[in-house]
């Protein structure tokens, strides 16, 4: 058999044999407490303390408050000495037996208890072992040095049964708060991160106790109409079972919850229904289950329906009022505990032949332990309430909002659109839905804090009035109180100015050199290492006041600057002097957060099997170390051509004398063909500018062409253009160009300052023909065979007016027959009955000639 089922069979045995032990026990109270109920009735017992009729002990205040009748009444319950009435022993036995705590019970209203199907007392069963516990046991015992143990070799049989024997002996001790200590511990870390699994399981088991109906829904094939029927009468079930609102057995109820259904499931539809797929079917399933409930949780508010439905958000105000105000009790009273225990240790301490001996101290010290842990314990469930607090808040005000909304579409109206309603009652569905979940944890914090309570009036540390009177002025707050920035930086400079005289590695962090003070993480839970090494495992929480010792990247906090010096000298002694004392108190590995070096409840919890590393912590040890040092401690240079080797230095002798017989020649390869070292030489370029051309105009010259010889001049011209130059010939006229430029000279590229041209007139009919001697027509000036003409150019364009047979046309001429025309508009010629065309244009005559003006 390896080791690893060895364990296995270990934890097996312990759980049985323990879980056999406790539940005999408490069977056995029982009936012990039923005699002494008996026995107080009939009037037996005188001058004990009074046992209710109901067998359960008249309620006495835990641990401190207790009566103090006397000293010796404040010490731990003996056996009367050599007592000759054997009633009496009878008597104490049913002592005993009242004074073991009953089992706690989460208290649920009788209404609501039927909303919550499993989960809520699941975690609440003080009589099982669990084999979390177990394993946790057997790895403090292992490790413990004071029982022998050896974790390196393998154990024998008679080892292994003495391992379990010393197990059972502490899961089943009564009245020890180093066990109690432990069983805490191993419970809260094992169900308060559960909280959302107990949810999801008590979801879980809603859905299965409906899996049956829901499988007979979807198997449904008969389209009969009592097939019909009875299939609605199915679904109307599954919704009222799938929601738990309200209770499913009522006949008012069942009608109720059946006509919501008819608004927005008819019995038409069921054929449509049964066509669809089994996915398809439980999905409409459980949309309709979400707007039925919308529609009666509706009709609830306007007063006209929602039968038996609970009124969750006033039981859960309750219920978190009840659960705050038992937490502000438990945490009231374990604070006065801590500065009666603290002050108790600290009179013992300062004071020699103190009236609390040795033993007495360290069961204090163990309670000690036990109400720091119960009171974080307490601070986490706070915290958690005023979650639930805020969470209750926001459901409440966002369900007001919805169920007005959905009265404002509803106002008035015979029917609304079912995309506008529908959405809303579904949203009102689900927020009743987070009623009930805040409530079901709610009843699993309240399980929790009953159970914490069941493990602190599990022991008793009772100190005398006398004792109490002693430790008074020792008494003080339970943790120091948070100062002003300026002030801890002040009294952190005096720490630095300790430490920095003491060890150079060690720094000290404060709200100057660092952010987030007050929330970064400290070792051993911020309680100071040095008060727990030499006060025999004394917990004293830090003063951060102080400022925070750094080393290897691990935050200390220490009680006074005492400590910090000390720690200081020598941090790994201490440190590892922490470690062995977790071995011994197995209840400090919890609160002092020594998760690197034992494994943690959560990982025992998870464990799907226990191997011996994981068990016992030998699990490698794996850490981020470094070193510095210096670049070159002493200077010094280095020769690289130093040869220590005397055999060395001959062959390197030999070497250069066998180079005085050869020569260095080079030789041409392929590789080297061609190829040279070559060097060029450029100048970098630099930014230039150049100036381009620029723009510019020009004055176009303005161009005037005279036409003179309109009136024949005498010189013959033929009478045809292809007419023989000999016979009787015509006159022609020519152009006078007078264009002047700009600067007031004759244009360079015309015809010198007056150039004259030659014009070839049309070709002019024959005589025979009639046409020559054809007289001009009315409204023409000039002779009977000439033409007057007056052009004027301007750049491109030319402005000229004709005067012929066929239309009228009126300039200047001179005697010699030469007409002046200029102008800039192009010229119009109108032909018009007797009405002439009109020119724009000025026209000049020369000396016996007249002028003319165009209009």
């Amino acid at each position: 058999m390896s080791s690893d089922d060895i364990i296995r069979h270990i934890i097996r045995d312990i759980t049985a044999r323990s879980s056999g032990i406790i539940k005999a026990r408490r069977a056995r109270a029982d009936a012990e407490r039923e005699e002494a109920a008996a026995a107080a009735a009939a009037g037996i017992i005188s001058g004990y303390p009074r046992i209710s009729p109901s067998g359960a002990p008249t309620p006495m205040p835990p641990d401190g408050d207790k009566p103090r009748a006397s000293v010796a009444r404040t010490q731990s319950l003996a056996p009367p000495q050599e007592s000759s009435q054997p009633q009496t022993q009878a008597i104490f036995q049913a002592q005993q037996a009242a004074a073991a705590p009953p089992a706690p019970k989460t208290p649920l209203p009788e209404d609501i208890r039927h909303i919550f199907m499993a989960g809520i007392q699941s975690h609440v069963a003080p009589s099982h072992v669990t084999e979390t516990l177990a394993a946790f046991m057997i790895r403090a015992i292992v490790l413990d040095p004071l029982n022998g143990f050896r974790i390196e070799q393998e154990l024998s049989r008679d080892e292994v049964d003495r391992l379990i024997e010393l197990c059972i002996e502490k899961i089943t001790a009564t009245d020890d708060p180093v066990q109690e200590t432990v069983r805490m511990q191993v419970y809260f870390d094992t169900n308060f991160p559960a909280q959302n699994d107990f949810l999801h399981k008590e979801k879980l088991t809603r859905i299965d106790a409906c899996s049956s109906l829901l499988k007979e829904i979807l198997d449904v094939k008969s389209k009969s109409i009592s097939a019909y029927e009875n299939l609605y009468r199915k679904i109307v079930s599954y919704v009222l079972l799938r929601t738990h609102v309200g209770n499913a057995t009522d006949v008012r109820v069942v009608r109720e919850a059946t006509a919501a259904l008819e608004s927005v499931f008819p019995q038409s539809e069921l054929n449509a229904f049964v066509s669809l797929s089994r996915g398809e079917k439980e999905a409409q399933l459980n949309g309709l289950a979400q707007l039925v409930t919308g529609i009666r949780l509706f009709n609830k508010q306007l007063g006209k329906g929602g039968e038996s439905i609970e009124k969750l958000p006033e039981l859960c105000a309750s219920e978190l009022r009840e659960l705050t105000i038992l937490l502000h009790e438990h945490t009231q009273r374990t604070e006065q505990l801590v500065q009666q225990y603290k002050a108790a240790l600290d009179y013992a301490d300062s004071t020699p032949n103190s009236e609390i001996h040795s033993d007495f101290a360290n069961r204090i010290r163990a309670g000690l332990v036990f109400r720091r842990q119960y009171l974080i314990y307490l601070d986490a469930l706070q915290e958690q309430v005023m979650k639930s607090r805020q969470t209750l808040v926001s459901i409440g005000e966002r369900f007001d909002d919805g169920m007005r909304e959905l009265k404002m579409t509803c106002k008035s109206k015979t029917a609304v659109p079912v995309d506008q309603v529908y959405p809303q009652f579904i949203m009102l569905s689900n927020l009743w839905s987070n009623w009930t979940d805040e409530l079901f944890l709610l009843a699993f914090r309240r399980g929790i804090v009953d159970q914490l309570d069941f493990f602190a009036r599990s022991f008793s540390i009772e100190i005398s009035p006398l004792v109490d009177s002693l430790i008074e002025r020792y008494r003080a707050d339970i943790e120091p109180e948070i100062l002003p920035e300026s002030e801890v930086i002040t009294k952190a400079a005096t720490t630095m100015t300790t430490v920095a005289m003491i060890n150079k590695t060690v720094e000290v962090v404060h709200p100057g050199n660092t952010t987030q003070y007050y929330k970064l993480p400290v070792e051993y839970g911020g309680f100071c290492a040095y008060s727990l090494i030499t006060r025999s495992g004394l917990v004293v929480p830090g003063d951060k006041n102080l400022g925070m010792i750094r080393y290897k990247d691990r935050l200390f906090a220490f009680a006074n600057l005492q400590a910090v010096a000390e720690f200081s000298k020598l941090p790994e002694r201490y440190m590892e002097a922490v470690v062995e004392l977790a071995k011994r108190q197995p209840g400090l590995v919890q609160l002092l957060h020594l998760y690197n070096y034992f494994p943690t409840v959560e990982a025992l919890e998870r464990a799907r099997s226990y191997t011996r590393q994981r068990l016992l912590g030998q699990m490698p040890m794996v850490a981020e170390m470094g070193c510095q040092v210096d670049t070159h401690i002493v200077d010094a240079h280095m020769n690289l051509k130093y040869r220590w080797n005397e055999w060395d230095l001959r062959r390197q002798a030999l070497m250069l004398v066998n180079l005085k017989d050869k020569r260095t020649h080079s030789t041409q390869t392929d590789l080297s063909h061609f190829r040279r070292e070559s060097e060029t030489q450029y100048y970098q370029l630099k930014s230039n500018t150049a100036q381009t051309k620029r723009t510019s105009n020009t004055n176009v010259p303005r161009t005037v062409v005279y036409y003179a010889g309109l009136r024949n001049s005498g010189e013959p011209l033929p009478r045809s253009m292809y007419a023989p130059s000999f016979g009787p010939r015509e006159h022609h006229f020519r152009t006078v160009d007078l264009s002047i430029d700009h600067d007031g000279g004759p244009v360079p590229y015309g015809g010198g300052a007056f150039r004259s041209r030659t014009v070839m007139p049309p070709i002019s009919p024959s005589k025979g023909e009639g046409e020559a001697n054809r007289p001009p027509r009315a409204g023409s000036i000039g002779g009977a065979k000439g033409g007057l003409a007056a052009t004027a150019q301007d750049g491109n364009r030319t402005a000229s007016t004709s005067t012929s047979e066929e239309s009228g046309a009126l300039s200047g001429t001179d005697s010699s027959g030469v007409t002046s025309s200029s102008g800039t508009a192009p010229s119009t010629s109108h032909a018009s009955g007797s009405s002439s065309g009109y020119t724009s244009g000025t026209g000049t005559s020369g000396s016996g000639g007249s002028i003319g003006k165009n209009l």
